[in-house]
């Protein structure tokens, strides 16, 4: 079983990266996101204030700057041959500083340079200290990281089902006087204790391997409540916000459930979020653009009566980020291709009653959605037994 993106993956990726630099006589891609060092060099690592820098020349050998004490971690696993690295941070000379006099000792004749992104502040400072080349913003990292190559689907389909194992292990542990808190340590420890026991290679991302959010009762109606000390009750909601990764990619596995009994009112709006959440999925293919499916769920739930409860849109991309682009989102123009991943998740938030929201994460196919976790969502399997 894959467990992580191959060596010769990142190879390719670099001759992508070179290929659009020659293309657009562009003499190098400075890489500086956090995300995008994840997708070009495979170094995984927690991030701070020390840059971790790739610079990739429009020919030639590639740099990669690391603090040193990531030094030992980027020689075993990355393929790059010339990684330079530095003390601490902010140093005598600070890094930024330090890697673009670097970069321009070993490629003296550089014309035109692109980078990444980040803040305005690296921009300006970059944009000084390399001059007189010439500085632009290139988005191709994140445009390359729209749409998923093999590997990646194989990770993302591992990790769909391990945040379908996290939500079946909630269903069964979830017990009224229960904290959230207890509740998420207990299935979060036991998804891990199963990666591990499956995988036996787990890679620890920000984030961690499995964990997610566990509202209950009135704290549903919070799409984001972080967990608490709160005490579970029976006739509550439970939303089992949950997610998992594999090889450093995101899926998420999303079920609102009801401890011991459920109302009237409670099934009827969740029948409402549950219809329009599957339009949304059955809309998931090439062709159609994103803003358009937010429109169809979130339409639909407006015609049924709870337009004021809506909070967000439909859904968002995953991969390495657990929210990254395309956005399903009425102000996201965004054609969908084979490969995109997605997540479905509309929600329906009534204060002081309760919160509604499935997810599931999609894969684009040149066919049907490809839906790549499968926990139950009919009432009867969401009803936790007390």
């Amino acid at each position: 079983m894959l467990t992580k993106i191959p060596k010769e993956a990142y190879t390719e990726r670099i001759a992508r990266i070179q290929e659009h630099l020659q293309k657009n006589a562009i003499s190098g891609l400075l890489v500086t996101n956090t995300y995008n060092i994840f997708y070009t060099t495979g170094l995984f690592h927690f991030p701070n204030e020390r840059p971790v820098v790739l610079f990739v020349p429009a020919s030639g050998e590639s740099i990669l700057f690391v603090p040193v004490m990531e030094l030992a971690e980027a020689k075993h696993a990355t393929i790059f041959q010339d990684i330079r690295d530095y003390f601490e941070y902010p140093g005598v000379v600070h890094p930024i500083d330090w890697m673009i006099s670097s970069i321009k000792h070993t490629y003296p004749n550089l014309v035109q340079v692109s980078i990444d992104g980040g803040s305005r502040e690296l921009f300006l400072r970059v944009k000084e200290l390399i001059a007189p080349t010439s500085l632009s913003v290139n988005t191709l990292i994140h445009e390359l990281r729209l749409t998923k190559d093999p590997y990646e689907v194989e990770l993302l389909r591992s990790a769909g089902y391990y945040s379908d194992y996290i939500v079946k292990r909630g269903t069964e542990v979830a017990t009224p006087g229960m904290s959230e808190l207890e509740m998420l340590q207990t299935i979060s420890g036991d998804t891990l204790n199963k990666m591990i026991e499956d995988l036996g290679e787990v890679v620890y991302v920000p984030g961690g391997p499995a964990g997610g959010l566990v509202p209950s009762g009135l704290r549903t109606a919070m799409p984001h409540a972080l967990p608490s000390a709160k005490r579970m009750e029976k006739g509550e909601t439970l939303i089992l916000s949950c997610g998992a990764n594999v090889g450093g990619y995101r899926a998420e596995c999303e079920r609102t459930c009801f401890i011991g009994d459920v109302s009237a009112e409670q099934a009827k709006v969740l029948e409402v979020m549950a219809t329009a959440q599957q339009m949304a999925i059955e809309a998931m293919r090439p062709g159609n653009k994103c803003s358009d499916i937010d429109a169809i769920a979130l339409d639909y739930i407006r015609k049924a009566g709870y337009g004021q409860y809506l909070l967000h849109r439909t859904g968002h991309g995953k991969g390495l980020e657990e929210h990254e682009a395309p956005w399903i989102e009425v102000g996201d123009h965004t054609i969908l291709r084979p490969g995109m991943v997605l997540s479905s998740e509309p929600g329906i938030y009534i204060e002081e009653f309760s919160g509604f929201r499935h997810s599931d994460t999609i894969i684009v196919t040149d066919d049907e959605p490809l839906v790549v976790t499968q926990f139950p969502k009919t009432l009867d399997q969401l009803i936790i037994k007390a």
